[in-house]
């Protein structure tokens, strides 16, 4: 038990330092990957009948996608800033609904669509700030 909250808090620490020490670009990065995690937790939640792991990813998966919602330089941004705010939308609704129908169905859905756009974010690389 020791050696599981050791692990845990270095993990903690190691992550606070990826995120103090990141740049726009790769904070974003961060967050798709997590949320992509977030996603996948969920997922096995409803492989394993296991409510709570699958209500817990969703949970920080609508989290993420508010922030990634809220990052948006729509000045900036112009078409692509609105596109993805009708795409983050979107993915709410879909978090949203796994509580009502088809969960699997939508979770995969989700994570497809952020799969590219995390895939498309990564491949601008240092191109952006």
């Amino acid at each position: 038990m020791l050696h599981q909250n050791a692990l845990k808090a270095y993990e903690q620490v190691e992550q606070e330092f990826m995120v103090e020490s990141a740049s726009r670009h790769r904070l974003i990065e961060i967050l798709f990957t997590e949320l992509i995690a977030c996603i996948d937790r969920a997922l096995l939640g409803i492989e394993v009948n296991n409510q709570s792991a699958r209500s817990a990813g969703v949970s920080k998966a609508l989290t993420i996608v508010y922030s990634l919602r809220t990052s948006l330089d729509f000045e900036r941004g112009g078409d692509v800033a609105n596109s993805l705010a009708d795409l983050y939308d979107w993915a709410r609704i879909q978090l949203l609904g796994t509580n009502k129908d088809r969960p699997e169905e939508r979770l995969k859905a989700v994570r497809t669509t952020i799969s590219e756009i995390s895939e498309a974010w990564s491949s601008i690389g240092g191109t952006v700030g």
